[in-house]
């Protein structure tokens, strides 16, 4: 397996909550894609009746000018690839498909297709990357996930959900702090200076994923006879470098700097600029991986 899917449950029902129960609370259930209306142009033309799905996707290709994404993704499923979803209350569903797709004419929850799949509720506690391919502008019903780490956590949590043995997960060497996602990792991080260095975290100041962006977020102290600002930059794996000159800047403007990566350099040569110690954030980790985040944490049974 060299991927999981991000799945969006959302055709053009008008009622997405029922569309959502149909799918992941009956005693069978699907992922489902949209485009009913083919189904009336079929009628219309009084041509022959779609009865596959490869005749459902090669109908819908001779009337949309640009075929979705989606329909390459049932097309070339496979019994067993793995999905995420997530539902309306937030709650995201780890998803086995367990045969190929399956034509289904329903005008009133405009489906168009259906994937029988098995589905668990894993909770809201994912990780960032998968949180992160539902929220992309632009993202389409369906994308793909192809970091070695999301698929193997994949794995062990459909084995953990469904409680079988279904899948062999790689345990990944090295030190959680080496292995560990770069959005957990940012978590963990910022977790650490307010708990330890009391300050608190400005969230409209949490960066989105840009190259063009040097902090990850704003801090401010919770010493009210200290009124300190501080900014935070962390750069996982296990080659990662900083340079701390690129900070001045933030430094001249009176916040400390913040730094963790595998490398930082330059530090002495920057006054108020703070290396976050490797083994300082292992001890926060154990003092507190009983209050951080599951997402953080489960990873602990994924590396050797």
């Amino acid at each position: 397996m060299d991927q999981v899917i991000r799945f969006n449950l959302k055709t053009d029902c008008k009622d997405r909550a029922r569309l959502l129960e149909y799918c992941l609370n009956g005693r069978k259930q699907f992922l489902a894609i949209g485009w009913s209306y083919i189904y009336k142009e079929i009628e219309n033309k009084e041509t022959k009746k779609i009865e596959k799905f490869q005749e459902f996707y090669d109908a819908v290709k001779e009337v949309v000018p640009r075929i979705n994404h989606v329909f390459n993704v049932f097309l070339e499923v496979k019994k067993d690839d793995l999905f995420w979803t997530r539902d309306l209350d937030g709650y995201y569903w780890i998803c086995r498909a367990i045969g190929e797709p399956k034509i289904k004419c329903d005008y009133d929850m405009d489906i168009g297709a259906l994937l029988p799949i098995v589905a668990y509720k894993v909770g809201m506690d994912v990780p960032g990357q998968i949180k992160a391919s539902f929220n992309r502008p632009n993202g389409g019903i369906a994308g793909k996930i192809k970091d070695n780490i999301i698929i193997e956590y994949s794995k062990y949590m459909y084995n953990l959900f469904s409680k079988t043995e279904k899948y062999d997960y790689k345990k990944i060497e090295g030190s959680i702090l080496d292995n560990l996602p770069d959005f957990e990792l940012e978590e963990m991080v910022i977790a650490y200076l307010q708990l330890e260095k009391n300050y608190y975290v400005l969230s409209n100041s949490i960066a989105k994923k840009s190259t063009t962006i040097n902090i990850e977020c704003e801090f401010r102290s919770r010493d009210k006879n200290n009124k300190q600002k501080a900014v935070l930059q962390v750069k996982g794996g296990k080659d990662s470098t900083i340079n701390a000159m690129d900070y001045k800047t933030y430094i001249d403007d009176g916040y400390i700097v913040y730094l963790y990566g595998s490398i930082i350099e330059n530090i002495n040569l920057v006054e108020n600029c703070c290396e976050i110690n490797r083994a300082d954030l292992i001890k926060f980790y154990e003092k507190y991986k009983l209050i951080l985040p599951e997402s953080i944490t489960i990873w602990e049974d994924l590396f050797i």
